[in-house]
């Protein structure tokens, strides 16, 4: 089972042209069988590797295309065994019939591909906004803060709660609610770095994680985040104000859990003081707390 997953591994980090060029020889090394054994020996079933292989890790036409090859492997084989048909469409006919099969079942591992991305892809990222879900999101925090340990470098988490956000339910509707849940997604996505990660985690709740970014930086990259979410929120009709607890971990080893269950504590503190506001905490040898109104 673990040479399996290796060769997967592997294989899915080929190219396409270097699939399709495993593939190809595939159908060379099946075809040299075909022609050896004889027409006494099918081996036509054995295609169906080269044509999985293309199919899966190369895409539909790659598919397509190595089952065709693989028919006329099987046709030139078979002439070349010298295998007699009472009529000389009888071959052409066998073919055929093995092409349908090679095509249904390349059409079929690549449907099967497509919608299992598919639900990857929507099992990790949140309907509504298009950002990181909360499992997504909780994995990445953890590969950021390990991997921040290593390098022993800083890694800060901005836990962001909007504001009365119930309120702009109850008095304009859902709808209203979802676009400013949008709209703030938006400028998350808008003002983040290829390295980082923006989350909802539920609700009006988001994440951000910014790795190698000190305390400074955070307070100048959320600083930023802020105006631009207030500008946005105001330009689509709402008035809407955060609250964000920002931990920045440097050379301290912390999981995912305990790391938002820091910045969540630290966000709730600034409800409790007032709302609309920024707490920076320091997480290293001895935690120090800043508090910024926005």
């Amino acid at each position: 089972m673990i040479v399996s997953a290796n060769v997967l591994a592997k294989l899915s980090r080929l190219r396409r042209v270097q699939i399709l060029a495993l593939a190809v020889a595939g159908v060379g090394i099946v075809g040299a069988c075909d022609y050896l054994t004889g027409f006494e020996v099918s081996m036509s079933l054995l295609y169906l590797a080269p044509v999985a292989l293309a199919a899966w890790y190369a895409g539909r036409w790659a598919g397509v295309f190595v089952a065709v090859l693989s028919c006329l492997s099987w046709y030139s084989a078979d002439l070349a065994a010298g295998n007699y048909y009472s009529h000389p469409l009888i071959p052409v006919w066998n073919s055929l019939v093995r092409l349908g099969f090679f095509l249904v079942c390349s059409l079929l591992l690549t449907t099967l591909r497509e919608t299992l991305i598919n639900e990857r892809h929507l099992a990790r990222t949140d309907a509504l906004t298009g950002l990181y879900g909360r499992r997504a999101f909780e994995e990445k925090l953890e590969h950021d803060l390990a991997l921040a340990q290593r390098l022993k470098s800083s890694v800060t988490l901005a836990y962001i709660d909007l504001d009365d956000f119930k309120g702009i339910n109850d008095t304009r509707g859902h709808g209203a609610g979802d676009q400013v849940l949008q709209v703030t997604a938006q400028v998350l996505t808008k003002l983040t770095r290829r390295v980082d990660t923006a989350a909802r985690l539920g609700g009006d709740e988001f994440a951000l994680v910014l790795p190698d970014t000190d305390q400074a930086g955070a307070q100048q990259a959320i600083a930023h985040v802020v105006r631009e979410l207030h500008a946005a929120c105001l330009g689509a009709g709402h008035e809407v104000t955060c609250s964000i607890g920002a931990v920045t971990f440097c050379d301290t080893t912390v999981s995912a859990s305990e790391a938002v269950a820091m910045a969540d504590a630290l966000m709730y503190e600034v409800k409790r003081r007032g709302k609309g506001a920024v707490a920076y905490n320091l997480f290293a040898n001895a935690p120090h707390m800043e508090v910024a109104v926005l």
